[in-house]
């Protein structure tokens, strides 16, 4: 949360040193992102072991973020930063022990949108297209729990990617008092990388075929919020 207080600062020192009229906008994000080559690995992990009936609880789900940005008029173009999470979760218990298997998924993304003005009326209600590029740092974390028969053993491996996309979309903002509501909706692409290990950086999740396993940020987003002009 810090890190997001600091990039609207830097946002609005740099609004004041070149003096440019604009508007910091926020976000709260429904994405519907495929992460299927994530889906699939933790399949892997049930088939693996059949004489346990394992169940998957949770599957890298659609799931709720955040977006925050900074819009320079002059320019039609935005600065934007957004937070995305979602997860796996593989669980059995009996009276034996427990097994868990819990794949907390996070992507950090920082980008540019450019605006393209579709509409904007006598009563400045305003609707355009957005072209945008960006990057996303991704953490994946494996976190394994077994518990036999009072016996515990907990296990972490964390890996990391930086991925690239664009994206194209729809954002229509409606004026109110001295704010603007902001709904937005559109589809991002992502080109992912390979998960590599944080501890040692020349090894990658691999899935039974030994293909590179991805993150899978492609999908869906929609978004509402507000704009404040300053």
């Amino acid at each position: 949360m810090k890190s997001i207080f600091k990039f609207l600062a830097l946002l609005l020192i740099s609004h004041s040193a070149i003096a440019q009229s604009g508007s910091i906008f926020a976000e709260i994000n429904y994405n519907t992102f495929s992460h299927s080559n994530l889906q699939s690995f933790q399949q892997e992990f049930v088939q693996d072991i059949p004489q346990v009936d394992l169940r998957v609880n949770d599957n890298f789900p659609a799931h709720v973020g955040f977006t925050v940005g900074y819009k320079i008029n002059a320019i039609n173009t935005s600065i934007f930063a957004s937070y995305n999470s979602t997860g796996g979760k593989i669980s059995y218990s009996d009276f034996s022990g427990v097994i868990r298997l819990t794949q907390p998924l996070n992507g950090y993304t920082l980008g540019g949108i450019y605006h393209v003005s579709l509409l904007r009326n006598d009563r400045n209600n305003a609707l355009s297209l957005s072209l945008k590029g960006f990057g996303t740092y991704s953490t994946l974390d494996i976190q394994s729990y077994n518990e036999t028969l009072g016996a515990v053993t907990e296990e972490e491996i964390g890996v990391h990617s930086i991925d690239y996309g664009v994206g194209v979309g729809l954002i229509y903002e409606y004026p109110i008092s001295v704010i603007r509501l902001r709904a937005s909706i559109g589809f991002d692409a992502v080109l992912g990388n390979k998960l590599t290990l944080n501890d040692n950086k020349d090894f990658y999740v691999e899935d039974n075929g030994g293909s590179a396993v991805k993150t899978g940020w492609s999908g869906l987003r929609t978004g509402i919020g507000i704009a404040i002009p300053i």
